[in-house]
């Protein structure tokens, strides 16, 4: 007798969690036209599992998990049944949009974009990871013997990519002992989301499958370096990247990234969303604390990487790397944010920002403030101001915003109750 065949069917939450329905394989082709029923609080379910007691849908409701058929990984082992990863919109139970669905939120920021500009995005994420159960213990930081340790799981994991149709730009062994980096192809910002989900939920299995333990966790020890997300972003207008002109931003791309700038504590309240994720923000660790832009400079906020220059003059190769980010945060609603930021920066008409040629952290507090530089908050209750949460509201919503904010109360209240180490022994296995 055959095993049965199960295909799941959901997407990530305000958590950056992914939680969805499985139904077998005799009801797959119906589950993929007509969607699943789903609970509408289910969307604000906490790491540990709770629901934020101020969430505003209460026990009233329903919506549909409506599936994306071309967004399936499928898990495969010899040992188990296969198994499909499909992600999924939340829709109204008529299948139109839902007001508080991140995809749709992103939908809707990447058609703005280009109805205003004429602009289109290309994106691809750098996510750091840790790997437990390695024999790691002469780790050597981005040497082929810590690449080779990961080997097995990397070529299981590519494996699993290419049969849903991509694969990775890189997968580097790290700087911490069982860390890993992996790096996706630029894409379209929904292509460029769903797949990094998909690449998640395949480490994190493949893993599981390997007898190891993958995670995303931002902080997993005090005493280990932490994961971060990198956003590599390039802007074009038509078949020309038009991100770097004369080794910097200018013209459009300069005011897109100054309203990031502009948008930085609003920007961050959606990127970096877990207390545990404060533990890692620390000046000189390469995180991008400082609320700055610099060419190539890792400690700014936004990294100007232009590439090699072509014969041409232009930069084909040019992005802006946004590096305020990790696995906690929900990748749709954080790539909403970038763009509606980036946006407001060209319709303000913003100018170019200075670029920061050092690290911010070794100049004086007097010509910190001289050059307009400040620091990040350092933890999720600072962000919780007026200002913050009415630029949020403008960008996805006020539905969409409380759901939002809910979470982050919730998440609050989890860290008084627990102690860094326990907190973070828990949030191993759901990040």
């Amino acid at each position: 007798m055959m095993a049965e065949h199960f295909c799941f069917i959901g997407n990530q939450e305000l958590n950056g969690i992914v939680r969805g329905r499985s139904v077998p394989s005799a009801r797959r082709q119906a589950a993929l036209e007509g969607g699943l029923p789903w609970v509408p609080a289910n969307i604000t379910i906490g790491a540990l599992n709770t629901l934020p007691p101020d969430n505003p849908f209460g026990p009233v409701g329903e919506i549909r998990l409506m599936p994306i058929p071309d967004a399936t990984i499928t898990l495969t082992d010899g040992n188990k049944p296969a198994y499909d990863i499909t992600l999924c919109e939340f829709a109204q139970s008529d299948g139109s949009p839902w007001t508080c669905c991140p995809r749709t939120a992103l939908k809707s920021a990447v058609a703005d974009l280009e109805a205003k500009t004429g602009l289109t995005l290309k994106l691809a994420f750098e996510h750091e990871f840790t790997v437990r159960g390695l024999d790691n213990s002469d780790h050597i930081a981005f040497s082929p013997s810590a690449g080779r340790l990961g080997a097995p799981l990397a070529e299981r994991v590519l494996s699993v990519l290419g049969g849903a149709g991509f694969t990775l730009d890189q997968f580097v062994a790290e700087y911490g002992p069982g860390q890993y980096e992996i790096a996706g192809q630029p894409a379209g910002p929904l292509e460029a989301a769903d797949r990094t989900v998909l690449t998640l939920e395949a480490i994190r299995n493949v893993a599981g499958d390997l007898g190891l333990q993958a995670s995303f966790l931002p902080k997993p020890a005090m005493d280990q370096v932490g994961n971060g997300v990198h956003v590599h972003f390039s802007l074009w207008r038509g078949d020309d990247n038009v991100t770097v002109q004369n080794e910097w931003v200018e013209g459009h791309a300069g005011a897109f990234l100054s309203g990031l700038l502009k948008a930085a504590n609003a920007l961050t309240f959606l990127s970096v969303t877990s207390p545990n994720s404060y533990e890692r923000y620390k000046p000189q660790h390469w995180v991008g604390t400082y609320i700055c832009a610099g060419l190539r400079n890792r400690e700014a906020m936004v990294r100007v990487v232009p590439r090699q220059q072509g014969g041409d003059g232009t930069y084909p190769g040019a992005s802006m790397e946004f590096r305020t980010s990790d696995a906690t945060a929900n990748v749709y609603l954080m790539l909403s944010a970038l763009i509606r930021a980036g946006l407001d920066g060209i319709e303000r008409g913003l100018l170019s920002p200075t670029s920061v040629d050092r690290d911010p952290a070794t100049i004086a507090e007097q010509e910190l403030r001289a050059m307009g530089l400040s620091h990040l908050p350092t933890a999720m209750d600072e962000l919780l101001t007026d200002e913050v949460l009415i630029k949020v509201e403008g960008w996805l919503g006020p539905d969409l915003t409380a759901a939002y904010i809910s979470c982050r109360r919730n998440d609050a209240r989890h860290a008084q109750d627990l102690d860094f180490e326990e907190m973070a022994r828990r949030l191993l296995t759901v990040y």
